[in-house]
């Protein structure tokens, strides 16, 4: 090839690479308005040959795309002074952290137990208490010694907060207080509905006692707390042997007077007059004077006081009767058949004297033989629900 064949080529590759980068700078207009683009710039070395006398310069334009979203990016910023609490559930236990605006933190590690029943006693086991500060952010968990934890309700069901102080600081954590098994159908309930579903309650697994296996039950239901041998006479409230004895010491008081009830009492009967929960241990002399009286804060020829002590134990009998027994109700008047009173009287009667150790155990043990229980000594709230 001559020498100014080749030099006529190199000219003409020299054209072609200028025209094709400028070809790829049209190319920007298919992309975003502001590409970000990369510029590099490399020099093509001389050939080796003696015919390559001039270096071609060429320019190669990377272009990127940035990748946009049509979800805008929101930005929260607090500006309350008020605590900010959080609260985090672990396996067993929930963490709740309390945040105050200079950033300090009080938290609570739940206890491990958390669901009770009502009347249950709050187990802390497992508490923890922590106190973070404003400053270095430093986490010092605090002895109880340190903080307080507030009084809460164990009378009634439902989720109640725990609350923790400790200094001018605050945090809680949640507890659950559920009714007892025997009474869960009637959570939520009040009023007739209540007092309907307690009436389904006491009779469902109702198995009763004869009236003469009673004097050999009453025994135990009402045995003296200190002396075992002994139990304690309803009106009088003394101590005696336990021994049935005929009826000599004791004998077996009816608080709805059995010649108001529908069932007569014979010792091989079992019916709404051998009730276990209606039946009390008496003084026999004390007995008959009571006679069918109905109850009031008076003694009179028709009504009858029993002592302080049992007014509330009274009631709660005479109102476990009515849920029991669909026949019978309470009345404001001098009572008739089926009837017995006074019923204000006894709703005072049961807030004056509220229920102790001595009914509970009883009714544990009424429960053990004749299968129901007087819900109004296991939740004296019910009496409140039901006739407000």
């Amino acid at each position: 090839m001559s020498h100014y064949f080749k030099k006529i080529l190199i000219i003409f590759i020299a054209m072609f690479v200028t025209f094709s980068v400028a070809s790829c700078d049209n190319l920007t207009s298919i992309f975003t308005e502001d590409p970000t683009t990369i510029s590099t710039t490399t020099t093509a070395e001389p050939t080796t040959t003696e015919e390559a006398t001039t270096a071609v310069e060429t320019t190669v334009t990377i272009i990127t795309t940035q990748e946009t979203t049509t979800e805008p990016i929101t930005t929260v910023t607090s500006t309350t002074t008020e605590p900010i609490t959080t609260t985090a559930t672990t396996t067993t236990q929930t963490v709740t952290t309390t945040t105050y605006a200079d950033g300090s933190r009080l938290e609570v590690t739940s206890p491990t137990k958390t669901v009770y029943e009502v009347y249950d006693t709050i187990n802390l086991t497992g508490m923890v208490v922590s106190f973070i500060d404003s400053g270095n952010q430093t986490t010092v968990d605090l002895q109880s010694s340190e903080y307080t934890v507030s009084q809460v309700s164990m009378r009634t069901y439902g989720n109640k907060q725990v609350y923790i102080n400790y200094n001018d600081y605050e945090t809680s954590f949640l507890i659950e207080v559920n009714l007892p098994n025997y009474y869960l159908s009637a959570t939520d309930l009040n009023g007739s509905n209540l007092f309907l579903q307690l009436r389904t309650i006491v009779n469902n697994g109702f198995d009763g006692v004869s009236y003469g296996d009673a004097r050999y039950i009453l025994d135990e239901t009402d045995a003296d707390p200190n002396n075992p041998d002994n139990v304690i006479l309803v009106y009088t409230q003394l101590s005696v042997d336990e021994t049935w004895d005929l009826g000599a010491t004791w004998n077996r008081e009816h608080v709805w007077p059995q010649s108001l009830l529908p069932d007569e009492a014979s010792n091989s009967s079992t019916n709404t007059a051998s009730d276990l929960h209606n039946l009390k241990p008496a003084d026999p002399g004390t007995n008959s004077s009571r006679g069918n009286k109905y109850f009031d804060d008076i003694t009179t020829t028709l009504s009858y006081a029993p002592p302080n002590e049992v007014k509330g134990d009274v009631a709660r009998i005479l109102f476990y009767m009515i849920v029991m027994y669909d026949e019978l109700s309470l009345v404001d008047t001098t009572p008739s058949y089926l009837e017995m009173g006074l019923f204000s009287v006894l709703l005072e009667w049961h807030e004056s004297d509220p229920v102790d150790e001595f009914e509970r155990n009883r009714n544990e043990i009424i429960y053990d033989y004749q299968g129901n229980k007087n819900p109004f000594i296991d939740y004296p709230e019910f009496v409140n629900l039901i006739w407000n």
